[in-house]
């Protein structure tokens, strides 16, 4: 598995665990040169989209993509 799937797998994982709703990706790398994959998630508040980014963030930093 290439670097870009991998954390795209590890942010979505990030997401489902902080109860993201209508989880997509879309694989935009033959469309862009500046990332793989787009990720778009539904929040019910903000507080909640706040800890789905927060969560995706420490997971890829844990995984070692800063």
């Amino acid at each position: 598995m290439n670097q870009s799937a991998e954390m795209v797998k590890i942010a979505a994982k990030a997401l489902e665990d902080k109860k993201a709703e209508d989880i997509t990706i879309i694989d935009i790398s033959e469309v862009s040169v500046l990332a793989d994959y787009f990720i778009i998630a539904d929040g019910s508040n903000r507080n909640q989209v706040q800890a789905m980014a927060d969560s995706a963030e420490e997971a890829l930093g844990k995984a070692g993509y800063d």
